[in-house]
């Protein structure tokens, strides 16, 4: 049985963002655009995005990590992940993106952290809807 060794990151582990850098810098092997279907969300007060199940394209990094095995529990943990745990902040699972190579979008398998609580949009975690599914650019600006 094959296994993923593949990341799907949208926010605060793109390329050159700060948990990016904590957690992934001279760790990629392989970059390549890439999108999934969903809904996407900015949380006002903690600074970074929420992915929720939905029919929008959401924009993101396919990344290829040397060394997966020892990199992904660094990122559950950044990602408030256990497996099995009640309260994650996210949840771990193997999902269909597409990424962008060629010119085409090609369907690929690859780890994804879709926001796990209900507390998102409430008055302790307001959250801004991205409809153009992109994290990026809604931080350029």
């Amino acid at each position: 049985m094959s296994t993923c060794e593949r990341l799907w990151v949208y926010g605060s582990l793109l390329c050159g963002y700060f948990n990016h850098v904590k957690v992934l810098q001279g760790r990629v092997l392989c970059v390549q655009p890439a999108r999934i279907k969903g809904r996407l969300f900015h949380q006002l007060h903690k600074g970074y995005p929420a992915l929720l199940h939905g029919s929008d394209w959401v924009y993101g990094e396919l990344l290829e990590v040397k060394d997966f095995a020892s990199v992904l529990p660094l990122v559950d943990a950044l990602e408030g992940y256990e497996y099995g745990g009640a309260d994650n902040e996210y949840e771990r699972t193997v999902s269909e993106v597409f990424a962008l190579e060629d010119g085409i979008w090609k369907v690929a398998n690859a780890y994804v952290y879709w926001y796990g609580r209900k507390d998102l949009g409430t008055k302790e975690n307001p959250a801004l809807y991205l409809p153009g599914g992109d994290w990026k650019g809604y931080m350029r600006g």
